[in-house]
């Protein structure tokens, strides 16, 4: 899986896989295992530790002890994890990084496909396998993932309709997403003001305005749970960050009288689930505070980590 520190073979790229690591150890671990099986050369694995308890990285590293380790004391959330691994592995040289979920498991072929298109398209600055969605009870989903977005409704979209080898997006899923360095020292990394949720399409946003293509393989594949890390009472979070980053977003790339429909139509949902949502119990009344608050904490410009999630922190 490793070679030894700098030493690439001439004319193959250098390639970091990133698993963020924060909650759910058991998904993490087969993760890595199924890593294992990626056969690529000049790949290495760094783990980031993004604050879990009990120091969970270092019982990984016992157990993989190819893999580098990175921790940070605190949850930084996707964009500030993964943003303390991607500077990792710019300075060790990286010429690709391969962004993961800790809840995927990677067929061994999968890389390989991305880097064939990668060689073909070398504006493509993000590349990313198709998503089979598990459901638990051995039963999965296919989900194509063909980033869009509509600037007028201010919705993302993940499309089930691409097809042939390399397919151009508006923006891929982080679950994830193989970032050219090229592309990261040309844009920069993951805006930290998300925190959570949207970062990936601000990032594949970001590049497209700089002129990098965003690319699905739909022959490459992994297979991913989903929401691994937010289960229980932190589902609320998903609400949260969903509706604060999601005024962030629009609000950032439009300008002027293009924000009228957009922040209309966000408005017309806030108010669709004010009127709905307290009548679906005490799991409905927890999702429209979180939504709330996330439209409050936008406009009163308290971005990054949230502070007022406090009451959802417990399972």
């Amino acid at each position: 899986m490793s070679q030894p520190e700098n030493n690439y073979l001439p004319q193959e790229p250098a390639v970091w896989a990133l698993v963020l690591h924060w909650r759910g150890i058991d998904y993490t671990r087969r993760c890595l295992t199924s890593l294992q099986d990626t056969k690529t050369k000049n790949f290495r694995v760094l783990l980031v530790d993004n604050g879990s308890d009990g120091n969970e990285g270092e019982a990984l590293k016992k157990e993989f002890p190819e893999i580098e380790l990175l921790r940070s004391q605190v949850n930084l959330g996707f964009a500030g994890g993964c943003n303390i691994g991607m500077k990792y592995c710019l300075e060790k040289n990286a010429d690709l990084i391969w962004l993961l979920n800790n809840d995927t498991t990677i067929p061994g072929k999968t890389l390989d496909l991305l880097l064939e298109v990668s060689r073909e398209m070398p504006r493509a600055g993000a590349l990313g396998a198709c998503i089979v969605e598990h459901e638990g009870e051995g039963k999965e989903k296919a989900v194509q993932a063909r980033g869009e977005i509509d600037f007028i409704k201010a919705k993302t979209f993940l499309r089930r309709d691409a097809h042939g080898r390399a397919v151009d997006c508006e923006w891929l899923s982080g679950s994830n997403l193989l970032l050219r360095a090229d592309a990261l020292k040309n844009c920069g990394l993951f805006d930290e003001t998300y925190f959570l949720y949207f970062e990936d399409t601000e990032l594949c946003h970001r590049f497209r305005l700089k002129g990098w293509q965003c690319v699905l393989v739909p022959d490459a594949l992994i297979t991913h749970t989903g929401n691994a890390s937010t289960t229980g009472k932190r589902r609320f979070w998903r609400d949260y960050y969903y509706t604060r980053n999601r005024f962030l977003f629009f609000s950032q790339y439009l300008k002027g009288v293009q924000k009228i429909p957009a922040f209309a139509f966000m408005f017309a949902h806030l108010l669709r689930h004010s009127i709905a949502l307290p009548l679906r119990g005490e799991q409905g009344k927890n999702q429209l505070r979180a939504e709330l608050l996330g439209a409050r904490d936008y406009f009163q410009h308290s971005l990054g980590r949230a502070k007022c999630l406090d009451w959802c922190e417990e399972d």
